[in-house]
């Protein structure tokens, strides 16, 4: 686990002023004071889309192989809202393992918009069922549990803005008035931009980290830990770390094996979004399966996302690499990943920006 810029965890072995303190983790010390891997919350662009997958899978909206046509946008809704490729690009005819190759919106709007009449939401059902809007349990202190969208959520923030405006004595026609929610109810909107991983999705870079090693492993949904036990100053163990068990998600063998082409294909065929940051790199050895997100956040620059696993037998890995205002995922966050696999896999570190704009 990594979150940069840092600090030097020295300084706390040692005692410290109040202002050096404040210096460092104060509210003016900005953002090195906080793990982002635990505490840092995102949405998370287009690595959400093997989720959305899933759920179609299950719910027969689509099997692997069901074709859908991408034209470059998609209009939803009775008010036929656009929801758009980045850059209008269509690609044509494609199934869900080269549309996770090319990383195609559209076909993942189409599977938001289908998937939300159904009973039960199960596009937030599977997302929890990976773990995220819910700790993944690592101890340590301070991690966050998220957010994953809904219609009761949806419902209560609106009555909270409701009841603040009540109480301040502001007209409910007043924006942005008490700035908790516009009060709208659930659109079929909100489930289109969750498929994509963007709307109000947040979760951190460990929650993703997990998902991705559940459909790695078929379903095991693991608890992550760092320590085994806790030892005063004379190496006495006062406590015992238990790591827990993992929870077992039931995936069905074919849809995995759909999700799996595609997320190799993108680091490894051509059109893949990352295929050109892993140029030369040994996938005979090291097979890459990886995503790239783009996610737009308001106010800011794009969040850059990389999220991929390494089924080596001998030292299987998975990373989740995001960077704040990074721009698009092949740019940044994707080639850090490669450097990271690198060092892991003991093979030539190069650093290599891809040129896909995909979201």
């Amino acid at each position: 686990m990594g979150s940069a810029p840092s600090y030097d965890p020295a300084v706390l072995s040692r005692p410290i002023t109040q202002r050096r303190l404040d210096q460092l983790f104060g509210q003016a010390a900005g953002s090195p004071r906080y793990n982002r891997a635990i505490g840092g919350l995102y949405p998370t662009g287009s690595t959400f889309k093997p989720i959305t997958a899933l759920a179609a899978l299950d719910k027969g909206i689509i099997t692997p192989s069901t074709p859908i046509s991408d034209s470059g946008c998609i209009s939803i809704g009775a008010a036929a809202q656009q929801f758009c490729n980045a850059g209008k690009v269509a690609n044509g005819t494609l199934s869900l393992p080269r549309a996770l190759q090319v990383s195609s919106d559209v076909f993942f709007y189409t599977l938001g918009r289908d998937l939300n009449p159904l009973e039960g939401q199960p596009l937030q059902r599977w997302a929890h069922r990976l773990g995220l809007g819910e700790e993944t349990g690592i101890d340590l202190p301070s991690e966050v549990s998220g957010l994953v969208p809904d219609r009761a959520w949806r419902a209560e923030v609106g009555d909270r803005e409701r009841r603040c405006r009540k109480r301040r004595h502001i007209p409910l026609s007043a924006f942005p008035g008490c700035g908790i929610s516009d009060m709208r109810p659930w659109t079929v909107g909100d489930n289109v931009n969750l498929a994509v991983g963007q709307g109000d999705l947040q979760a951190t870079p460990l929650q993703m980290a997990v998902a991705y090693g559940a459909i790695e492993n078929g379903g095991r949904v693991v608890r992550p830990h760092l320590g085994v036990a806790v030892e005063d100053a004379n190496g006495r163990e006062i406590q015992k770390i238990d790591p827990g068990t993992a929870r077992r998600v039931p995936l069905d063998p074919g849809a995995r094996d759909a999700i799996m082409q595609g997320l190799h294909a993108a680091t490894s065929a051509a059109g893949g979004t990352s295929a050109d940051v892993f140029k030369g790199w040994n996938q005979k050895a090291f097979p890459v399966y990886g995503k790239t997100g783009t996610a737009q956040r308001n106010g800011r620059g794009d969040q850059s996302w990389y999220v991929c696993f390494v089924p080596n037998p001998s030292r299987p890995i998975v990373l989740a690499v995001t960077v704040e205002d990074g721009g698009f995922g092949a740019e940044a966050a994707a080639p850090i990943a490669r450097v990271m696999l690198a060092q892991w896999f003991n093979q030539k570190k190069t650093f290599i920006a891809g040129r896909s704009h995909t979201r």
